[in-house]
């Protein structure tokens, strides 16, 4: 008796056991960030990249072979820097694309989105970008100049422009593929956050944090951003290719990493 009794519990122990593992390892949805720069530079940014033409013959011969490649991730979606409100906006365009009736313009959105989601046959792309202006700006510099700050402003803007400058260099002597890699590196990542969390959030700190509200505005779209990429999702989607601006990429992988819903997809893994 006692004997059974053992039997029994010890697998009543293995059942909950299975029963745990198989709940640790539920389905995760597999999503691969690509940060990019902005092709046509649409002087939405304070500190912007002078862009390249890729437009020309050599780039749209890396833009094939690009999304050659990230074609074989067989994803369910992609997702691209362009306002939620703009979806029927951009179905449309997406829809005459896929028809062969019209041309894509320099825009990384539909250069790289379009085109990938159309080796897809994906029906649709998805939407997840909303709009949230730096309204603080000026009361930063304001505030700046009135608590003797302006040397921290001076700085960053020297770090910006040489950062600019790097990703520029690389640009002119590299392949879209391999700008892709670069710049989605930890090392770029994080430089482009430490402009706000290095500099900005220094501006006004014990008396008004001007400085910490700026920065939380970046953070705040960023966060409707991920709220929209996360509602767009569906459990049975397997792989999502995300499309953004460089900036957006390190606080929108940090959300999603901390999501146990998805597995984050390192553009490194992808682009050998």
């Amino acid at each position: 008796m006692t004997f059974t009794k053992t039997i029994f519990t010890l697998l009543l122990t293995l059942l909950s056991l299975t029963t745990a593992f198989g709940q640790a390892s539920k389905h995760k949805t597999k999503i691969l960030l690509i940060g990019t720069i902005h092709f046509e530079t649409p002087h939405l940014d304070k500190y912007e990249l002078k862009t390249d033409d890729f437009l020309a013959p050599k780039r749209q011969k890396e833009l094939e072979e690009l999304t050659e490649i990230l074609k074989r991730t067989n994803a369910d979606k992609v997702m691209i820097e362009k306002p939620l409100k703009q979806q029927k906006q951009i179905d449309s365009l997406y829809n005459a694309y896929s028809q062969n009736k019209y041309k894509l313009t320099v825009s990384e959105r539909e250069q790289i989105g379009f085109r990938l989601a159309k080796k897809l046959n994906l029906k649709h792309i998805n939407c997840v970008d909303i709009f949230y202006g730096m309204k603080r700006d000026s009361l930063v510099s304001a505030t700046a100049k009135e608590k003797n700050q302006e040397y921290i402003l001076n700085e960053l803007g020297g770090i910006a422009k040489n950062f600019l400058g790097e990703i520029d260099r690389v640009t002119k002597q590299n392949s879209i593929t391999e700008i892709l890699k670069y710049i989605n590196t930890k090392e770029l990542l994080q430089k482009n956050l430490s402009i706000y969390l290095k500099y900005y959030a220094k501006i006004g700190a014990g008396e008004n944090y001007i400085g910490a509200e700026a920065v939380s505005e970046w953070y705040l779209r960023n966060l409707a951003i991920y709220s929209n990429i996360i509602t767009q999702i569906d459990p049975k989607d397997k792989y999502i290719v995300l499309l953004f601006g460089q900036g957006h990429i390190p606080i929108l992988k940090h959300l999603l990493q901390n999501n146990d819903d998805f597995e984050v997809v390192e553009v490194s893994s992808v682009l050998k």
